[in-house]
């Protein structure tokens, strides 16, 4: 049975609730860890203040319901840089963090942009391994403070293409 796959790089403001829901769903499982997300602190007012600001959003909808989103935005280093980029564990296995980087690379390119960047928890072996068969690289180490206070060791990636510049 075919799936319709849509995939909307700049969903509305009035779309905030549904991104929402998708990351908490996508993000909950770092709370185990530890180092919860500061996906969980999230909520659609912020989401929607971040967009007033620049930050565009990315949905992916299977028949018609949302199951992966990404946040957006031009960097100033020339890239396109995304994060919070999150699939439901339902539909996890089915190609849909690849069809979102694919679309974003589109994006930026078409934006006259330097391909992708973004950052990854250090020690998400099989993200980082997701990106880096997308063409992205790892370019640099460090920590970021999460938005829950943690302190988050992370890796920068961007795409090969972009670094070698």
């Amino acid at each position: 049975m075919s799936r319709g796959v849509e995939v909307v790089l700049d969903a509305g403001p009035e779309h905030a609730a549904e991104a929402v829901a998708v990351m908490r769903r996508a993000f909950a499982e770092y709370g185990a860890t530890g180092l919860p997300s500061g996906a969980m602190t999230e909520t659609a007012d912020t989401l929607r203040e971040e967009m007033a600001g620049g930050i565009r959003v990315a949905l992916l909808r299977v028949d018609g319901r949302a199951v992966a989103m990404a946040k957006h935005h031009p960097a100033a280093d020339g890239s396109r840089y995304f994060g919070r980029l999150g699939v439901v564990p339902e539909e996890r296995g089915n190609g849909h963090a690849a069809t979102l980087v694919r679309a974003l690379r589109a994006d930026a390119r078409a934006a006259g942009l330097a391909g992708l960047s973004c950052l990854v928890r250090e020690d998400e072996d099989g993200n980082i391994a997701v990106y880096q068969g997308l063409g992205m690289e790892v370019v640099g180490r460090g920590e970021r403070r999460s938005r829950t206070g943690a302190l988050i060791r992370v890796v920068e990636m961007r795409d090969a293409e972009a670094s070698a510049d």
